[in-house]
């Protein structure tokens, strides 16, 4: 028995030589040829796969398939984790709304293109989604690198498309994520995918927030021993804490380390970080990419290569159109617009490891696999000489184009450009209106935070009963009490900010000037209460409904039922006011430098206006 575990011990050890030495040998090939190394991988991996070289009489040389794709999954997680450390939060953060909408039309658009070719195809809905959720992903690592070496990187339209690609590797985390989930579950009716939307969001919510509040702290202590080795410990620590949160969750791993990452990345200490994790991520990375081509039975090639021609010709052909369309909408002149569009049609990394998810579950048929392969392959040959034909096709789309259209485009683009500037202008009303929103949410996220990590704790209740001998009752009508105690806070705030933002709404609609001038005609003073009431109510009643499901997870537990959790919460209330205050105040904080980018000076300057609400907590 010991002679076979140190068998196998060695067959894992020599099919990683073999792997990356294969692995070695072409990635130096392809960038002696000038391409990207992925490319060189996926090679490797076809080469040293279990379909390759038995048409060929030989013998597989890898053994421990399995192994390797379990090696492979721990290479997505830490190269997301990298992934996140180079983007970092506030970089995603600072994005402008019309990069974020212009990737998001983009993204929607390419999904249901996708799944629209998936079904003309005859596939099935499965491999539709994820055929669609595939081709919606752009290569960061190949068009970032053709920007840079064509000296495109700082230029207008290179902004553009670095924003639109830091878009879609944040949703490609999030498509992971969600078809993870999707193929986890039974059934995917739409209350699962909702269910499943919401579990998402609740978990990018506190894991952004806490981990902004608790992580660099972490991070700060470690780097006073001037260790790299326990600084990349703690590190991995928290990337596979975090993962290991989000799979007992039933959310992809590999979102909970991308997460972790982001917020390490803002950190005094990322660069470093980046550094010292870079070889680790680099090795499981190309590990990773080996599996991809591993994947790919080559005895298929007659099935999937006319199907991977046309998904590239769709796949080109829609994402230059709609990039441009998107680009152009949001207020940019006709040449900008195409050169975004056509430094976009490459498909990316991302798209391999959506495809890959779906193959590990056998969610999708094993064809799917090469498809994809060969259509990132196709257009990243295609992709250099599309790029660099931008300026000639703009040169040649507006010489060829006829004198009434190109005075359409040209009026329709000032017009954009009209529209853009003047949503940009900002009235008293509107910073009004936008700095009650920003009060708003945040606390609502502070609650919804809050919930969601209670309702998580509920589940280990049985177990620390035991262990601190208290009745499992009691102890969650305890834990349910305290952190609806910490809601009251924000539960405060945010009555008080949808009472400003109702009166400024139902002002400008009516017209404060009017109404102070003409009080009492045709009953103005009662329509602005009207109104200001019948929106108050509105939004009560949405935010009432969203939590709801929550709110019924803590308050019936056991045998107790809502009394009993409300009598409780009165008197914590009162035995710990001042203490839920500065937490509240804690994570308030947190909460504005993570989604807001309000540090700690801007948040004073902003909340002179909330001294009255201040007063009023600590006078309740």
């Amino acid at each position: 028995m010991p002679g076979s575990e140190v068998s196998q011990e060695f067959a894992l050890v020599r099919d990683f030589a073999i792997i990356m030495a294969v692995a070695g040998v072409t990635i130096v090939i392809f960038r002696k040829l000038n391409q990207p190394p992925i490319l060189g991988y996926i090679l490797a991996g076809l080469i040293v796969g279990p379909f390759t070289l038995p048409l060929l009489g030989i013998q597989s040389p890898i053994t421990n398939v399995e192994s390797i794709r379990l090696l492979a999954d721990l290479g997505l997680v830490l190269l997301l984790f990298g992934l996140g450390l180079e983007f970092g939060w506030e970089r995603i953060r600072q994005m402008g709304i019309r990069v974020i909408l212009i990737g998001t039309i983009e993204i929607g658009l390419m999904i249901a293109i996708g799944f629209e070719v998936g079904t003309l195809l005859g596939w099935s809905v499965k491999e539709s989604v994820f055929l669609g959720a595939a081709l919606s992903i752009s290569s960061s690592a190949i068009i970032i690198k053709i920007l840079h070496d064509t000296g495109s990187l700082f230029k207008p339209h290179g902004k553009l498309i670095v924003g639109i690609l830091v878009v879609e590797d944040f949703a490609a985390v999030l498509l992971l994520s969600l078809l993870s989930g999707v193929i986890s579950i039974d059934s995917t009716t739409p209350g699962d995918i909702a269910g499943l939307l919401m579990k998402l969001t609740l978990f990018f919510i506190s894991a952004l927030g806490l981990g902004a509040l608790f992580a660099p702290r972490i991070v700060n202590f470690v780097a006073r021993f001037k260790s790299h080795e326990t600084l990349l410990i703690v590190s991995l620590a928290l990337c596979f804490g975090l993962a290991l949160i989000a799979e007992q969750l039933g959310i992809s791993a590999a979102a909970g380390a991308f997460i972790i990452g982001t917020v390490l990345g803002d950190t005094s200490h990322s660069k470093e970080l980046s550094q010292t994790m870079g070889p680790v991520r680099d090795i499981f990375a190309a590990l990773f990419f080996v599996s991809v081509g591993m994947l790919i039975d080559i005895t298929l090639v007659a099935d999937f290569i006319l199907p991977a021609l046309v998904v590239s010709v769709v796949f080109i052909t829609a994402k230059v159109i709609i990039t441009t369309v998107a680009t152009f909408v949001m207020g940019h002149d006709g040449r900008l617009a195409l050169k975004v569009g056509m430094g976009t049609p490459q498909l990316g990394e991302f798209s391999l490891a959506i495809i890959k998810v779906g193959a590990d579950h056998s969610a999708i048929g094993a064809f799917l696999y090469p498809v994809t392969v060969v259509t990132a392959a196709i257009t990243c040959f295609v992709y250099p000489f599309i790029f660099r034909s931008a300026s000639a096709t703009s040169t040649l789309i507006h010489r060829k184009s006829p004198d009434l259209l190109k005075n359409y485009v040209g009026i329709l683009s000032d017009w954009l450009i009209s529209i853009r500037t003047v949503l940009s202008i900002q009235g008293p009303i509107t910073t009004k209106v936008r700095h009650s929103s920003k009060v708003m949410l945040v606390n609502f996220s502070i609650i919804a935070v809050l919930i969601g990590v209670a309702t998580f704790l509920l589940r280990f209740v049985p177990e620390l009963s035991k262990v601190i001998k208290l009745h499992e009752s009691i102890l969650a009508l305890v834990l349910s009490a305290f952190v609806l105690t910490l809601c009251v806070p924000s539960a405060i705030f945010i009555w008080k900010s949808l009472q400003a933002i109702t009166d400024d709404l139902s002002t400008a609609i009516l017209g404060r000037t009017f109404i102070l001038s003409s009080p009492n005609i045709w009953g103005k003073a009662n329509l602005h209460s009207l109104i200001k009431d019948s929106v108050l109510m509105l939004m009560v009643g949405f935010l009432l409904i969203w939590s709801l499901p929550f709110l019924s997870q803590l308050l019936f537990i056991g045998s107790f039922s809502a009394p009993i959790p409300i009598i409780l919460i009165g008197v914590l209330a009162v035995l710990t006011w001042r203490t839920s205050s500065k937490i509240h105040n804690l994570l308030q904080s947190a909460f504005n430098q993570t989604f807001l980018g309000e540090f700690p000076a801007d948040i004073e300057l902003e909340t002179k206006k909330d001294a009255q609400i201040e007063r009023q907590l600590n006078l309740f």
